[in-house]
């Protein structure tokens, strides 16, 4: 029933069979038909799942899942050139002009596959990019995401809104999620961390859990020393509850780089480009 014109809305913007063009990734495209395996939201539950929390439109979240696959692969090759192969490297961006050409290019798509993957939220709008790989740090490259799309005004995503760094889950209770925030709290939060000041960013979709109870509750873990800043605080602890989930991250300028907001950053990097370049008021408005 809820699905009804879905169909329509497809078909109308172009749907079908026809290639989604990524933005700023060259001959870097997706097959609007040809999607990611997404994993069970059970894997959710797993306390020590890492990743990356992504919002979009409702229309387009197995899209949004691919490109953003494209996207942390690429900046974890940077970040992380030893976990990547040379083949890897190459075949991510091999053209498939023949039959060779095309295995090769299918075999880094699965290699690529094996460092993220999808899972279903549950919610709406919502895809979640589980990091399979422990070296790697959703924060780091989420950060890294940010400050490149902040400075450049260049995104290489076209659907993805918000982006959010999940180090930690649990079940969606306040005495659970005191548990799990607890290790995040002493490495980032603790005793034996910098004097600085945080916030504590909370989030719930479909879910009746007490905000105000359970900001004091996780306020109260942490240490004396670290102040409560709400308009520009140098660390953020994001609480995002989907449903009976719980997800936990860590964030720095969480606010200066307005809240992860992909596509807010990108009108910012293109104003200062311009700027830098001797512009005007800069006539483009959407990252290209």
């Amino acid at each position: 029933g809820g699905g009804d014109g879905g169909g329509d809305r497809k078909r109308g913007r172009g749907g079908g069979g026809k290639r989604q063009y990524l933005p700023g990734r060259g001959s870097g495209q997706i097959n609007a038909n040809q999607k990611h395996k997404t994993h069970s939201m059970e894997r959710l539950r797993n306390p020590k799942i890492k990743g990356v929390l992504v919002s979009c439109d409702v229309r387009f979240e197995s899209l949004c899942a691919s490109e953003c696959i494209m996207a942390f692969t690429e900046y974890a090759q940077m970040r992380y050139p030893d976990l990547f192969s040379k083949e890897e490297q190459g075949g991510a961006a091999a053209a498939a002009v023949d039959v060779e050409a095309a295995i090769a290019a299918e075999a880094a798509k699965e290699k690529e596959e094996r460092h993220f993957q999808s899972v279903n939220t549950g919610v709406k709008g919502l895809v979640f990019i589980e990091f399979t790989h422990t070296q790697m740090s959703p924060l780091d490259l989420c950060s890294d995401v940010v400050k490149q799309v902040k400075a450049t005004g260049h995104t290489k995503t076209k659907y993805a809104v918000r982006m959010t760094p999940v180090l930690a889950s649990s079940y969606a209770s306040i005495d659970n999620i005191s548990k799990a925030v607890e290790p995040l709290l002493s490495e980032y939060l603790g005793a034996g961390a910098e004097a600085t000041s945080y916030s504590i960013v909370f989030k719930k979709r479909s879910n009746d859990l007490n905000r105000v109870e359970l900001i004091d509750k996780v306020a109260g873990m942490v240490d004396k020393k670290h102040k409560v800043d709400l308009t520009t605080p140098k660390i953020c602890l994001l609480v995002d509850v989907l449903t009976n989930n719980c997800l936990l991250g860590i964030a720095y300028d969480y606010f200066g780089l307005r809240k992860f907001n992909i596509q807010e950053l990108a009108g910012i990097g293109i104003k200062e480009t311009d700027k830098k370049e001797g512009g005007g008021e800069g006539e483009r408005v959407k990252a290209k």
